[in-house]
C-alpha cells in the first residue's frame, strides 16, 4: 500500500412542564423548533463583513430588532456602537474591529428587550472594503472598481438581479477572483463569469469544487484592456431563495491556491512534514495554523465524522518552519506541543498578495503507526494519512481483529476541505469474502445534507487479520487526493443536536426545545435525553428516543429524517430576568459514554432543507419580561432554501 508520504418545527405555549413529545421520525426540513414570531430575528448583517483595525458602518435587517440593542460578539476584538433604526425596522450601527481580530468569520447575536435574537457572522478580512453600487445589472451599467486587491461587498435581494463590474487589466497578470457567502454567512448561490470587452466570456465558474457552491476564478490575462466580471444567481428549476440572506464577498487577490494538504493530521506532541499542493506557492512567505473557531466549521454536516469542538479555545498559532519552495508545493516542519487543543486547526499562508485559509488539519491522542504493517486497533485510536496517486488505485490495511470487539473505522477527506476525493471503504475476511463496506456518510452534499466521508462499523465474529481497502468512488487519483485513515475500537456512537439556538422565555411560560438525534451507522440502542440540573425555577424534561429509529434520505431523497425527542421547558413566574444556559444530556440505554447536546448557528432559510450551519455550546434560554405590546404577526411566506 501507499506510505505515510506525499507524492510528488413549531413550539409549544401551552404544554404543561416536563411533557414529553417524541416523534419516532421528523424530516431535517421541518424538524427544528419554529422560531415565535415575537422573538428578534435577524435576515442578514449587511456587509458581510469588514476590514481588521477599521470601523465599519452595518445595518441588521430583520424582525422584531427593537431599541435598546447591544450586538454581541464571540471575540472580545470585535465591540458594538448602535446608531439607532432607519426607521423601517432594521438597525443601524457601527462594528469597531481590533487590531489583533482573527481574520475570519465571528459569531454575532443581537439583545433585545425580547430577548436574544438567532446568531449570524461577521468576517474580519484583510482586504479593504469596496461596497456594491446599484444598478449594475448589465455590461452598459457596469460599476467601475480597480483592479487591486479588495473585497467586493455585494448583494442580490432580488431574484432578477445580475451585477456587473468593470475593470482594467494588463497583459500577463494573475489575479483571483473569490466569491464567498454559504461560507461566511450568507446564503447566496451563483455563478461568475469573466467577460472580454465585446461580452465574449473568457473565463466561468459555478461551483468551485464538488462540495462548496461558490464561484472561484484564476485567471492570467493575455490582453491589456476592458474587462467585466458578471455575477449572477442560480436560477434551477426549485427557484431556490436565500430568504433574504443574500450578501456575498467577492475576494480580489494575487493569493496562492492551496487544493490539499499532507498529512491531515497528526498526532500532538510530535513533528511531523507538512506539505501544501495547489497553484502560484512559490510566493508563500509564511505558513501557520489556528485552532477551528466554532464560525469556521465550513463543512459541518449531519451525519458527520469530523472532530467537532463546541467551545473556542484560547487563540493560539502553530508556525510552520518552511524547508521547499515550488508552483505547486511547499513543504516545511510542524512541531507539535504536547498541550495544543485536540480537534481541528485552520491551516493560513502568507504571501506578498494577503493571507488566505483552504484546508483544515487535525491534532489528536490517537496512534500513527507504520500503516504498511498490522494494525491492531484500540480504543485510543490509530490513524493514517495517505493519498490515492494514480487512477483505479486502492489502498490495502491489514487489521488484527478481535473476536466480538467492535470497530468503526473513518476517513476525514472532504470534511477537511478536499475539493474532490469520494472514499469507499470494503472490508474481507481471510477467505476473500466482503464482510463490510461504507461509502458516503450520507447520500447529497453541499446545502443539502450529507457529505462523501465514509465510517465503517464492523464486528469480528472470529480473531484473525481482515483486509481493508480504500479507493474513490470513481477510482480517480492525483497529488490531492488525500485522506486521514482512523481506525478505533469501540462501539458506534450517537450526537444530540437541540434548537433553538436561543430559547426566549417569558416569566410564567412554557416552550418548546427539539432534542435531534444523529446515530452512526450500527448504533441502535434507546437513549434517553434530559436537562442536567435545571436552575431553580426552570422545569427538567425527561424524554426517550426508541431502539432503532429511523435515521435516513427521506422519500423525496433532499430531506433526511431524523429521530426527534420535545421537551417542554416552564418558567416560574419569579424567575429572574438573564440568561441560563441548559445542559441537555443523552445516555444510551446499554451503557456508555454520557452525551451533551449542543446548537448550532443556521445560516439559511429556517426549517427548510438546507444544512448550512455552525455548532454551538448549548441551547441559551433567556428569561424575559417585556415591556406589553402588540407582538407582531408572522411575516409572509419563506421560499425554499438549500440547491441541487
Amino acid at each position: 500500500m501507499a506510505g505515510n508520504r506525499f507524492p510528488s418545527c413549531s413550539r409549544s405555549h401551552s404544554a404543561p412542564a416536563a411533557r414529553l413529545a417524541l416523534a419516532s421520525a421528523l424530516a431535517l426540513a421541518v424538524a427544528f423548533a419554529a422560531e415565535d414570531p415575537s422573538d428578534p430575528w435577524i435576515d442578514r448583517i449587511e456587509p458581510l463583513g469588514g476590514q481588521v483595525a477599521t470601523a465599519v458602518d452595518v445595518t441588521l435587517v430583520g424582525s422584531n430588532l427593537e431599541l435598546p440593542a447591544t450586538l454581541e460578539f464571540d471575540s472580545a476584538h470585535l465591540t458594538w456602537q448602535s446608531a439607532g433604526s432607519d426607521g423601517r425596522g432594521s438597525i443601524t450601527g457601527r462594528i469597531l474591529i481590533g487590531a489583533d481580530a482573527p481574520l475570519g468569520p465571528h459569531i454575532a447575536t443581537l439583545r433585545t428587550p425580547r430577548g436574544l435574537s438567532n446568531s449570524r457572522m461577521f468576517y474580519v478580512d484583510e482586504f479593504a472594503s469596496t461596497l456594491e453600487a446599484e444598478p449594475n445589472d448589465t455590461i452598459a451599467a457596469a460599476q467601475a472598481i480597480d483592479l487591486r486587491p479588495q473585497t467586493i461587498q455585494g448583494g442580490m435581494y432580488e431574484l432578477r438581479d445580475i451585477d456587473t463590474y468593470r475593470l482594467e487589466a494588463k497583459a500577463g497578470e494573475r489575479w483571483t477572483f473569490d466569491l464567498r457567502s454559504i461560507e461566511y454567512g450568507g446564503f447566496l448561490e451563483n455563478d461568475m463569469s469573466l467577460l472580454d470587452s465585446g461580452g465574449n466570456r473568457v473565463a466561468f465558474n459555478d461551483d468551485r469544487d464538488e462540495y462548496l457552491e461558490t464561484p472561484f476564478i484564476e485567471h492570467t490575462f493575455q490582453r491589456s484592456g476592458t474587462y467585466y466580471l458578471k455575477l449572477d444567481q442560480y436560477r434551477g428549476p426549485q427557484r431556490v431563495n436565500c430568504a433574504k440572506n443574500c450578501g456575498y464577498m467577492l475576494r480580489i487577490g494575487i493569493l496562492p491556491v492551496a487544493h490539499a494538504a499532507f498529512p491531515l493530521g497528526a498526532r500532538a506532541g510530535e513533528q511531523v512534514e507538512l506539505s501544501l499542493r495547489g497553484r502560484w506557492l512559490q510566493d508563500v512567505e509564511r505558513i501557520w495554523l489556528a485552532p477551528v473557531r466554532r464560525a469556521e466549521y465550513y463543512r459541518l454536516t449531519f451525519p458527520y465524522t469530523i472532530p467537532l469542538r463546541v467551545t473556542d479555545p484560547a487563540p493560539r498559532r502553530l508556525t510552520v518552519d518552511i524547508e521547499e519552495r515550488s508552483a505547486d508545493r511547499v513543504t516545511g516542519r510542524l512541531t507539535i506541543p504536547r498541550d495544543a487543543p485536540r480537534g481541528l486547526w485552520r491551516i493560513w499562508t502568507e504571501s506578498p498578495g494577503g493571507s488566505t485559509d483552504a484546508i483544515s488539519f487535525e491534532v489528536s491522542d490517537m496512534a500513527e503507526p507504520d500503516c504498511d504493517k498490522a494494525i491492531s486497533p484500540s480504543p485510543e485510536g490509530v490513524a493514517c494519512n495517505s493519498v490515492l496517486r494514480r487512477r483505479d488505485e486502492e489502498h490495502e490495511y491489514w487489521l488484527e481483529l478481535r473476536a466480538g470487539q467492535p470497530v468503526v473505522v473513518t476517513t476525514l477527506a472532504t470534511q477537511l476541505g478536499l475539493p474532490n476525493i469520494d472514499t469507499v471503504l470494503e472490508l474481507f475476511d481471510s477467505d476473500g469474502s466482503l464482510v463490510a463496506e461504507h461509502d458516503d456518510l450520507m447520500s447529497g452534499q453541499g446545502t443539502v445534507i450529507g457529505n462523501p466521508d465514509s465510517l465503517l462499523y464492523f464486528r469480528a465474529p472470529r480473531s484473525g487479520r481482515y483486509r481493508l481497502l480504500v479507493r474513490d468512488r470513481i477510482d480517480r487519483g492525483g497529488p490531492d487526493m488525500v485522506y486521514r485513515l482512523r481506525i478505533e475500537e469501540r462501539e458506534p456512537r450517537f450526537a444530540l443536536l437541540a434548537a433553538p439556538e436561543n430559547l426566549n422565555v417569558k416569566t410564567g411560560a412554557t416552550e418548546r426545545i427539539d432534542v435531534l438525534m444523529m446515530p452512526e451507522p450500527g448504533f441502535r440502542d434507546a437513549v434517553d435525553v434530559w436537562i442536567e440540573g435545571p436552575p431553580p425555577g426552570v422545569s427538567d424534561a425527561l424524554g426517550q428516543f426508541r431502539a432503532e429509529q429511523y435515521f435516513g434520505p427521506s422519500g423525496d431523497g433532499d430531506n433526511v429524517v431524523i429521530p426527534t425527542a420535545f421537551l417542554d421547558v416552564a418558567v416560574a413566574a419569579d424567575l429572574p430576568a438573564g440568561d441560563y444556559p441548559l445542559r441537555i444530556l443523552g445516555r444510551a440505554r446499554g451503557g456508555g459514554d454520557t452525551v451533551r447536546a449542543f446548537s448550532t448557528l443556521w445560516i439559511g432559510a429556517p426549517r427548510k432543507r438546507n444544512d448550512v450551519r455552525r455548532p454551538l455550546e448549548s441551547v441559551r434560554l433567556t428569561v424575559v419580561d417585556p415591556p406589553a405590546a402588540t407582538e407582531d404577526e408572522p411575516v409572509g411566506e419563506t421560499l425554499a432554501g438549500g440547491s441541487e
